[in-house]
């Protein structure tokens, strides 16, 4: 799935913090950022910086029932 261009995002990274399992940020060239991270989150901030980057991203949650958590910042995949 990937964020919403409208999201909150230290909203977004607050839920982050509540999911049961790891959440992660994947970019297209291979990067995986574990969100529940501190050091992950200032190199999300970064990326946040490029709207490619965020388009192409994606929100990758280990335990599914997580999604539900995330959801209000979060398009379906295509």
């Amino acid at each position: 799935m990937t964020i919403k261009e409208s999201s909150d995002i230290p909203a977004f990274l607050n839920q982050v913090k509540a999911c049961s399992g790891d959440v992660f940020f994947k970019t297209d060239e291979g990067d995986s950022l574990n969100l529940k991270s501190v050091l992950s989150t200032y190199v999300f901030a970064v990326l946040m910086q490029n709207p490619e980057l965020m388009q192409n991203g994606k929100v990758i949650c280990e335990d599914e029932r997580d999604y539900e958590l995330l959801h209000l910042y979060l398009l379906p995949s295509k």
